[in-house]
């Protein structure tokens, strides 16, 4: 069964086209009050899941920008001017933190209520494409989006790995 038959999206316009010639009605018929409950919920889901992805970016740029500062800036202060200066990096920390979690958890519904499994899902999702349809050949489709837990996983130990070499790197200079 399709995933418009069980209610999740709604048919394709040439699908719609079909469906109308065979029951000998308009397009305009077939398209409901439920029609347009689906299409309120997918621009929800939609909003949900972008919003999800800009606070993941931010919170992948806060990280960036925290393991430059720590290594850079940070170093260069005297422990009075760092002791100013950590409070507001821990707070913009902590935004940056609870706004991609707060996003993670409205995303998660949207992922589960259409079978949204992997980062390839939710990009074809976004752009429209239909499930099961073809992607693009690109390095962004064969490489990225099917392996993007292990691009994030990585950048994570590595820049969680790079905090605490800085960390020591810090105290023992």
């Amino acid at each position: 069964m399709s995933r418009w038959e069980c209610g999740r999206t709604l048919p394709d316009v040439e699908s719609l086209k079909l469906i109308a010639i065979y029951f000998g009605v308009t397009v305009d018929e077939l398209l409901d009050a439920d029609a347009q409950r689906m299409i309120d919920e997918t621009a929800d889901a939609l909003h949900t899941l972008i919003m999800w992805i800009c606070a993941g970016a931010l919170y992948f740029l806060d990280l960036i920008v925290e393991a430059l500062i720590d290594s850079f800036a940070l170093s260069a202060l005297s422990d009075a001017e760092r002791r100013g200066v950590e409070p507001l990096l821990i707070v913009l920390r902590l935004f940056a933190m609870v706004w991609y979690f707060v996003w993670a958890f409205r995303a998660e519904k949207a992922r589960r209520d259409r079978s949204l499994t992997s980062a390839l899902d939710i990009v074809s999702f976004i752009e429209g494409r239909r499930p099961g349809g073809s992607l693009p050949n690109t390095v962004f489709y064969r490489l990225i989006l099917p392996f993007f837990s292990f691009w994030w996983t990585a950048f994570l130990v590595i820049v969680c790995g790079s905090k605490i070499v800085l960390i020591f790197w810090t105290r023992t200079v």
